[in-house]
């Protein structure tokens, strides 16, 4: 079996899914898979590592450097045959058997779906979020996702999902599809060495680290967060992000209070988030997303800080996964309600207490290990090896995710 797998985000594009592509896709070899993406206006294309797959490019993106491409939607599916025409000849031209369409992209997600099916080729869907039920009613995007989603649902041999958070909310919502939704999780591809840290050392100032893309899915609990530690002399709130400072005041925080550090390159990521106290992760508590996407989504950046030796601090909402999660393995400090003063109070006795930081990491280590890339791409080869079973007996044993 060979896997053309779809992702609309690869590298050097700056988002997340481009992370979880690369993380994945470079566990396989060129003979195991092809990968498909999206060529980002005015970005170059980066050398990967020998051995990995053959990466194609696509150029399908009207926007400056990722911003803005909401602008040019109706330009981009005027291309969409383009689309369809490139990825038929790099399925013929790889020998592709098999097709893997991921979302948060609904662009190369049907067109990966397309392309199978015409083809007759197996396929296989990988949502990184909730689509259809983060859509709202009424609207041009929510009908369209209502006509397209079921058809990849019924299509696909396996529904790979983020996290058990999602995989337990669509077996409720849509019953029939049981066994259907797999999770296929985030993950890394070697372990960073991180230098050894005296916790019991005494500092007077504390560096706490905020990294990602400070959106509606975290926005609103980032902001709490810098509210509530701002203007204490005990710590420096950094910022790796590539959302620029004027649109970070315009989405409700207080820029000036942070020590804004802009993007951070690929090269120096794991050696900039080392250099740091405490790791902070927030989730957002409300905002412009359905209740379904703040109970299931599973954050990108939480990989990287488990694996970063130092202590994770994160502010998610009681009824997320994501909480759900950290409290389950004790691998971050919790507060679970949109209080400033409690999260005051808990960062202060998390920098109080060595032992806790200390416990924390470990435990932390111990449970990236079922994130280990290797360990994901073996399980994924085994589900997607097991499809023929499954289309001989109309039923699969689904194995238990590593």
């Amino acid at each position: 079996m060979k896997i053309l797998f779809v992702s609309f985000g690869i590298l050097p594009n700056r988002g997340a899914a481009a992370f979880v592509t690369e993380s994945l896709c470079n566990n396989f070899t060129p003979e195991e898979m092809a990968v498909v993406g999206e060529q980002i206006l005015f970005e170059g294309r980066i050398e990967r590592p020998e051995g990995a797959p053959n990466y194609y490019y696509l150029r399908t993106n009207f926007s400056w450097r990722g911003k803005g491409k909401r602008f040019f939607v109706p330009l981009r599916w005027m291309l969409f045959p383009y689309l369809l025409w490139k990825m038929n000849r790099i399925v013929r031209r790889e020998r592709c058997d098999y097709v893997i369409g991921t979302f948060p992209d609904n662009y190369y997600l049907y067109g990966a779906y397309l392309v199978a099916k015409r083809n007759g080729l197996g396929f296989s869907s990988y949502f990184h979020n909730t689509y259809l039920e983060n859509r709202p009613t009424h609207t041009y995007a929510f009908r369209f996702a209502s006509r397209i989603q079921p058809k990849i649902f019924d299509y696909s041999d396996y529904i790979f999902v983020m996290s058990e958070g999602m995989q337990g909310y669509y077996e409720e919502r849509y019953p029939e599809l049981q066994g259907k939704f797999v999770p296929l999780i985030h993950t890394f591809e070697e372990w960073p060495e991180a230098p050894e840290r005296d916790f019991a050392e005494k500092k007077e100032r504390y560096d706490l680290l905020l990294m990602g893309n400070f959106n509606n899915s975290n926005v609103e609990a980032t902001a709490r967060f810098v509210e509530a530690l701002k203007g204490e002399g005990r710590y420096n709130i950094k910022m790796f992000t590539h959302v620029l400072k004027p649109q970070l005041k315009m989405r409700g925080i207080d820029a000036e209070a942070i020590d804004y550090r802009g993007f951070v390159k690929q090269e120096d990521f794991y050696k900039e988030l080392m250099d740091n106290d405490v790791c902070v992760l927030t989730h957002g508590f409300t905002g412009g997303y359905s209740q379904a996407e703040y109970e299931t989504i599973f954050p990108t950046r939480t990989i990287p800080f488990l694996i970063s030796g130092r202590p994770i601090f994160a502010h998610s909402p009681k009824n997320s996964f994501l909480t759900k999660f950290l409290k389950k393995y004790d691998c971050a400090e919790v507060v679970d309600e949109p209080s400033p003063e409690e999260v005051r109070r808990r960062m202060q006795a998390l920098i109080d207490d060595p032992e806790r930081r200390r416990q924390l990491v470990e435990n932390a280590r111990r449970v990236a290990e079922r994130f280990y890339g290797p360990n994901v791409a073996r399980f994924l080869k085994d589900q997607l090896e097991a499809v023929r079973g499954k289309r001989a007996t109309g039923g699969a044993a689904h194995e238990d995710q590593p």
